[in-house]
């Protein structure tokens, strides 16, 4: 290092924009050595640097680069990397903007199954990395005196997701390993439809809802009782109808893992 480098705290800052802003600034604080110049040497920690943030944006979008294919993956993950700096000490959570910069920034805005697909894993992982709890059990509401469900009131996994999503992104994503990175393909779903991703144990879970079951879910969510999500169903099937379809997907998200708890 050079002797007239300045303060410790200078010199950090300095690399740092080296890594982040390619400021040239830091430079004149190295020194060549008999074995490589100083542009050399900066250039082995500002590589490594970028190199390790697209390895973990390639480890948490496996699906985006089998759209991509390496070559175009590598152009839009230095893309992000130079207006998203690493602001947290985990790499893990580097990539969480990643959705929004692909729906938001030519030339990937274009294609917005990209963003769709990001988006999707990103849930993935938030899922995976949610507190384990477990699920309650169908018996366990069978169980339950009558006058409860007058007011029985649900709580879901911590690990719940809801993405409405207008491709057919995780069909899609269940094919990445099957094709040669670049050639997945994803097909514009006939509609707009609601997707829950969950985790009751040990591996993430992801399902369509029906439209219905959709609006149930977020009444549920908000913690409204029974009756009152009977009355979220009700315009989908009927009052008269009401009572028993929201009981049957009731006990279709009970029994797939989504709710964690009950209150009466």
């Amino acid at each position: 290092m050079s002797s007239n480098a300045g303060s410790l705290g200078d010199l950090q800052r300095a690399f740092q924009d080296y890594l982040l802003a390619a400021s040239d600034g830091f430079q004149g604080a190295v020194r060549d050595t008999s074995k490589a110049d100083r542009l050399t040497l900066l250039d082995v920690y500002r590589d490594g640097y970028a190199l390790r943030l697209i390895e973990a944006l390639t480890t948490d979008y496996p699906g985006v680069m089998a759209m991509a294919g390496p070559a175009d993956f590598d152009h839009m993950a230095r893309a992000y990397i130079a207006s998203h700096p690493s602001r947290r000490p985990s790499v893990r959570w580097y990539g969480r903007d990643l959705a929004d910069f692909l729906s938001s920034t030519e030339p990937y805005r274009r294609t917005p199954a990209a963003a769709e697909m990001a988006r999707f894993e990103w849930a993935l992982g938030e899922a995976f990395d949610s507190p384990d709890v477990t699920p309650i059990t169908a018996d366990a509401l069978m169980a339950l005196p009558q006058e409860a469900w007058e007011t029985l009131a649900f709580a879901t996994l911590p690990s719940l997701r809801r993405l409405i999503l207008a491709f057919e992104v995780p069909q899609a994503w269940q094919r990445r390993e099957e094709v040669q990175p670049g050639d997945l393909l994803v097909e514009r779903a006939p509609g707009p439809l609601t997707w829950a991703i969950w985790r009751p144990d040990l591996v993430s879970n992801f399902r369509s809802l029906d439209t219905d079951e959709a609006a149930m879910l977020d009444a549920l969510v908000e913690g409204r009782s029974f009756p009152e999500l009977c009355e979220a169903v009700a315009p989908f099937t009927g009052e008269a109808q009401a009572p028993a379809r929201a009981a049957g997907l009731l006990r279709a998200m009970v029994e797939g893992g989504m709710i964690a708890e009950y209150r009466y």
